[in-house]
């Protein structure tokens, strides 16, 4: 076999992973290694900046398992840090490939652009070493004979750990010929298994728990989708029968039409009912914990009693006070192996509302406000509808959205790192990954108009892909989260105002798009049950107005302690 770039070394391992889709913004240090990506059948898929190229990757591997996105040197990937910090904190794994200047000029004595305006060894690995905070492995290729090691080191960490690397590639490497013998050597896409004497114990230990607890329950976190156990974890409640319950961060991702859904967990933010089941569990799996503040009512969850709680985390489980370095996943598949064969007798039975706000609604033809807006929008969503949530008040309105009837629709959103615009630029990434596996029926984005301001030039990808999206723009003339926290009037919680229903046609002139404007109750209930509306069959805006001060129910609750936090 003849030898390949090292470029079409890396786009044909990130082809075996199923990625078909690269990211990015071209800069004159990688355009070279761009041409790569269509020799090795990928498409590159140009975004307007590397914020939005980036949150595009992360969208992108959130539903097809990885992502990619390529900036050049300097400029370029520091404008993707942020995206990278995100992935990091969230466990979503992207490769960020860098172009980088030749060896000659990085070993030269001549200032290139993007540097530091330094020369020098070492003044070109300034903006990598940044990068190692945020990555779980990285490397900068500065010869061609470790190169396809270094690419599946990178690779192979990435899909382990499920958090972002760096690849650095001068522009001459990225042409270098190498052999491509190793690419027959497949990736490690699996975990490796635990040790089986150490399993069994884990196992025995938890099932004994669970037999001899009274009240046992299920709490599904954001740790469980980010580590790939959410079928795991809906094969347990099955077999058990216990009554479960997600947080925010798992909103979407674990369906909730199983006969012993309880609701959302969100510490002392949480309904009355689901608050006082979970805290006088004695037993709590807590499968995926992930503590942040946005993800506990702010940290209102401490009222656990930690010696009740089974802690399931990627690499280790928390039994109590003892720690198991096993991998969740395998311990859960045989626990359920392990029920089946002796069934754990439990009667426990749902008894509660979780939704009990579903009917709050204003009287017709009133003002739009949140306690209508998210039952509205709960009835609209449907089987096999993928939903991507922009972050603030957002986040703490997803769960009251019920979705009871629809257990194989999908929805995310950023919940730990909340980087206001996220939202609309991830969305680009993950309507096009489930467009190439034909995964979902119609694609729904749900932002805020201050959130969508920072990365609003991600509706011309969202339009000339042709993944004809739902967005529904919440209006509420400012950054009402914020507002509500501290700066009730103040001016920097003011943002200027757009004509939004211009925006499609400014940025997709050749398309066919529509908007639409809601003000009312009745405005907006007549267009969720419109049949052309409904068949989401090209690009559709929904300007929804609501009150400078309306939030939803969850947030009001947390406000006060995230304006505590903020004290000195």
């Amino acid at each position: 076999m003849s030898g390949i770039t090292v470029g079409r070394y890396l786009f044909g391992r990130l082809k075996q992973l199923g990625i078909k889709s690269i990211f990015g913004v071209p800069g004159d240090y990688e355009l070279s290694l761009l041409d790569c990506v269509a020799e090795t059948g990928l498409r590159w898929c140009g975004n307007p900046n590397e914020l939005n190229a980036g949150y595009a990757a992360d969208g992108y591997a959130r539903i097809a398992g990885a992502g990619a996105v390529v900036t050049t040197f300097g400029p370029g990937e520091l404008s993707n840090l942020c995206p990278t910090a995100g992935s990091y904190a969230e466990f979503v794994p992207v490769v960020h490939i860098v172009g980088y200047p030749t060896e000659k000029a990085q070993n030269g004595s001549n200032i290139v652009h993007h540097s530091l305006g330094e020369v020098g060894k070492g003044k070109f690995d300034i903006y990598h070493q940044m990068s190692k905070h945020i990555t779980c492995a990285h490397t900068v290729l500065h010869d061609e004979k470790h190169a396809a090691a270094e690419i599946d080191r990178l690779l192979n960490a990435m899909l382990y750990f499920s958090q972002p690397v760096y690849l650095g590639i001068p522009a001459d490497i990225a042409m270098k010929i190498i052999s491509p013998e190793q690419l027959k050597t497949p990736l490690i896409t699996n975990l490796p298994a635990n040790d089986p004497v150490l399993q069994s114990t884990v196992v025995q230990n938890i099932f004994g728990k669970i037999e001899s607890a009274s009240n046992p329950i299920i709490i599904v976190d954001g740790g469980a989708v980010r580590h790939g156990i959410v079928s795991e974890a809906t094969e347990l409640i099955q077999l058990t029968g216990l009554p479960y319950f997600v947080t925010t961060m798992a909103k979407g991702s674990m369906p909730e039409h199983l006969p012993t859904f309880g609701g959302h967990y969100v510490g002392a933010v949480s309904i009355p009912a689901v608050k006082d089941v979970i805290e006088h569990s004695d037993c709590i799996l807590l499968l995926g914990n992930y503590p942040c503040d946005t993800n506990t009512g702010t940290h209102t969850t401490t009222s656990l009693e930690k010696c009740n709680i089974i802690d399931f985390q990627r690499f280790h489980i928390n039994i109590g006070a003892d720690r198991f370095d096993t991998k969740t996943k395998y311990v859960l598949q045989e626990l359920s192996q392990q029920i089946q064969r002796n069934p754990i007798k439990k009667t426990q039975k749902v008894t509660w509302e979780p939704y009990p706000d579903n009917n709050m609604a204003a009287s017709s033809g009133g003002n739009i406000t949140h306690d209508y807006l998210w039952p509205a929008l709960s009835r609209f969503i449907r089987n096999d509808d993928l939903i991507v949530a922009e972050t603030g008040s957002i986040t703490f309105a997803l769960p009251e959205a019920d979705l009871r009837h629809a257990p194989t629709c999908e929805m995310y959103n950023q919940t730990v790192w909340g980087s206001i615009g996220f939202g609309t630029a991830s969305a680009v990434g993950a309507f096009l990954a489930g467009k190439e596996r034909n995964a979902f029926s119609r694609n729904i984005l749900i932002t805020g108009e201050g959130s969508l301001q920072l990365t609003i030039q991600a509706f011309a990808d969202l339009i000339r892909h042709e993944v004809n999206p739902i967005v529904f723009v919440l209006n509420n003339d400012g950054y009402t989260v914020e507002r509500l926290i501290h700066g009730l009037e103040a001016d920097y919680n003011s943002i200027p105002p757009w004509d939004y229903g211009a925006i499609f046609k400014a940025l997709g002139p050749n398309y066919k798009t529509k908007y639409h404007l809601t003000k009312t109750t009745t405005e907006l209930n007549e267009l969720l049950t419109d049949t052309e509306f409904n068949k989401a069959t090209y690009p559709t805006l929904v300007e929804i107005i609501l009150g400078r001060y309306d939030a939803p129910q969850t947030f009001l609750r947390a406000a006060e302690g995230f304006s505590k936090a903020n004290e000195s």
